[in-house]
């Protein structure tokens, strides 16, 4: 028996089930056991989430660091230890 994979997913209908993600299997035969969520406390798949909070950011004005930005706030801060 292989490793278990646990996923969410939409129930479509009654014979079809949409994944949250792709699963690492080849085609086969696979046991599906189901068990209802609750949609007030269910968080949408981790992209969507992303997706969600990038699109609020760039709304509001907000600009991410540059990669120089970052390597001057880490040397500054390593400076900052002392010897």
């Amino acid at each position: 028996m292989g490793k278990t994979e646990i996923v969410t997913g939409t129930l479509v209908d009654d014979r079809t089930v949409a994944l949250d993600k792709p699963l690492p299997l080849r085609p086969m035969k696979v046991r599906v056991v189901i068990e209802p969520l609750d949609e007030k406390t269910l968080r949408p798949y981790r992209p969507e989430v992303i997706s969600k909070i990038h699109a609020a950011q760039t709304a509001r004005g907000h600009r991410p660091p540059s990669r120089e930005e970052v390597d001057r706030r880490i040397q500054s801060e390593r400076e900052s230890w002392g010897d």
